[in-house]
């Protein structure tokens, strides 16, 4: 009989589960920054679990990178209007 796998969904919230410990110990300004990045891979948690990796961790950081890139763009074009208007 096969072995029984835990679901991705739950590898990854086990994972953000287990930094608890090591946000108890950033400053708060810190903590601001790491729930805003807990946020944004729990936003891609689906598409994670679809990808069905061994390891999502990888994945989780690209989640992450990507809400970032995100961002940074929204402010280069909030830049340029502001410039241009």
């Amino acid at each position: 009989m096969g072995r029984t796998v835990m679901p991705v969904r739950y590898e990854v919230e086990a994972q953000l589960d287990e930094l608890r410990r090591y946000v108890r110990c950033l400053r708060s300004e810190d903590r601001k920054h790491f729930s805003r990045l807990y946020a944004d891979v729990k936003r891609y948690i689906s598409s994670i679990s679809y990808a069905n990796p061994l390891n999502p961790n990888e994945l989780m950081q690209w989640s992450a990178l990507i809400e970032i890139e995100k961002k940074i763009e929204k402010l280069k074009n909030d830049i340029d209007r502001h410039v241009h208007s």
